[in-house]
């Protein structure tokens, strides 16, 4: 075989493997008050695919990653996968890891495709994930509460009209985050001030990247987002991804760990999601991928900073 063609051979290999097998991204963040590492995994733009039987392979790296609270950040419906594992490949999932922590979920484009909100919403709470309706909740850690909220992707404000038209309500999204931003930002200060104790964290969870500008306007400390699909094709360590929707050619947030430029420095992190099967796009150099974050006591040396 001529080395033109082992190239070519090797090139094809790399780039099936890297759109089918899953793999595991971890982030470590310190925080100054986390005093035991709390394991966050994360879920993103399942789109109904299929990871071997009734999704044994990716449940068993969700198991493998022993998270404290898993997040679903949207797409986890996907229509075009077929009547039987639209909600059927959905329902294995959550099946499979159900008894393992608290799920969260907040939804995503897809997820509004097709209307069917009730059946979508209902399969959800049938194995005890939490929807996050624009809103927040406490989550009892060993050292304290944390804050995880959640917005609704911006097709939400569409309603039904969403089956037929198929684009951003940005205002409305940007007014929905300004309220929750708000509702949150009290309820924290309220907890402190009735415990005597410091919120350890605040988590968004908020599907779409590029409304970053609009993220930075607020104080969160993690934001954790997908919808990119990684860029598609990734060339590292020249070109993180291709294109994504919403940003466009060589997206700036295709995936991986960011820091915001606002007073709180928010960490966003951008999962590059899981989906291989829908869009019928290969992914190149760009795994489907579960992300664990891991959040550690801040060292000292750098509190005195």
């Amino acid at each position: 075989m001529s080395r033109v063609r082992c190239i070519i051979v090797l090139f094809a290999s790399l780039a099936f493997i890297s759109c089918r097998s899953i793999r595991t991204v971890s982030y470590e963040i310190e925080k100054e008050h986390v005093a035991s590492e709390l394991r966050i995994v994360q879920i993103s733009d399942f789109h109904s695919n299929d990871f071997g039987s009734d999704e044994s392979k990716l449940i068993k790296k969700i198991k493998n990653a022993e998270p404290d609270i898993i997040v679903i950040t949207g797409d986890l419906y996907d229509r075009r996968m077929g009547e039987e594992k639209y909600f059927g490949n959905v329902e294995l999932l959550l099946s499979g890891i159900q008894n393992i922590c608290p799920i969260f979920f907040v939804t995503g484009n897809h997820d509004f495709v097709n209307l069917q909100f009730a059946e979508k919403y209902a399969l959800l709470e049938t194995y005890g994930v939490r929807i996050l309706h624009d809103e927040f909740l406490f989550f009892l850690h060993d050292d304290g509460a944390v804050v995880i909220a959640g917005i609704h992707d911006p097709y939400f404000d569409l309603g039904d009209a969403v089956a037929h038209i198929m684009r951003d309500q940005k205002e409305k999204y940007r007014a929905r985050l300004a309220s929750l931003a708000k509702k949150t930002r009290e309820a924290v200060a309220a907890y402190e001030e009735q415990n005597g104790q410091r919120v350890l964290f605040t988590v968004l969870l908020a599907h779409r990247p590029e409304y970053v500008s609009d993220y930075e306007q607020y104080d969160f400390d993690i934001i954790l987002s997908g919808h990119t699909h990684g860029g598609q094709w990734r060339f590292p360590p020249f070109i993180n991804g291709v294109y994504a929707p919403g940003q466009g050619v060589f997206p700036k947030y295709a995936g991986g760990k960011y820091v915001l430029k606002n007073e709180a420095a928010t960490i966003m992190i951008v999962c590059r999601g899981l989906s291989y099967q829908q869009p019928k796009v290969a992914r190149i150099f760009n795994n489907p991928e579960l992300v664990l974050v891991r959040v550690i006591k801040m060292q000292e040396k750098k509190k005195k900073r």
